[in-house]
């Protein structure tokens, strides 16, 4: 699972991420922005791979934990707008924080006939009810509305 995240991402979002993950035999790689990682909302640096050079067609499945306000910067990155464009093209579970809304909008994605069954809000769902429907791999449902529109 690759997790994009800003400066400010959750700690406690990304811990219950890894934590789900390691339950289910999965491994969560962090795609930050910038070699260096970010800082967490703990305080804590979080080293991740630059998303230049994590791509979102690597992982099966894709979270996106993001500070209120810090998803600008995502959203002013190509390869971050191309990181959930190419993850929504592939029928990949997306999990998401509320923060991460600029960066669907940039990308075209979000608004009413994107969002759908294959989209999970941590706020609202738990890091392993998001992790228990990645266990389908895909979001098949999405590819067939693709198609008919």
């Amino acid at each position: 699972i690759g997790v994009l995240v800003t400066d400010g991402a959750d700690a406690d979002t990304i811990a219950a991420l890894r934590s789900a993950a390691a339950e289910e035999g999965a491994i969560v790689e962090i795609v930050a922005p910038t070699a260096g990682g970010v800082d967490a909302s703990d305080g804590s640096v979080i080293p991740g791979k630059q998303i230049d050079g994590a791509p979102s067609v690597v992982f099966d499945a894709v979270a996106i934990v993001a500070a209120a306000g810090a998803a600008g910067v995502l959203a002013a990155n190509p390869a971050a707008r191309d990181f959930v464009s190419d993850a929504y093209a592939h029928c990949k579970f997306i999990g998401l924080t509320d923060g991460a809304q600029p960066l669907f909008a940039a990308a075209g994605l979000g608004g009413e006939g994107t969002a759908d069954g294959g989209f999970v809000d941590l706020g609202e769902h738990s890091a392993a009810d998001f992790v228990a429907r990645c266990r389908q791999l895909r979001f098949w449902d999405r590819q067939r509305a693709m198609a008919a529109s």
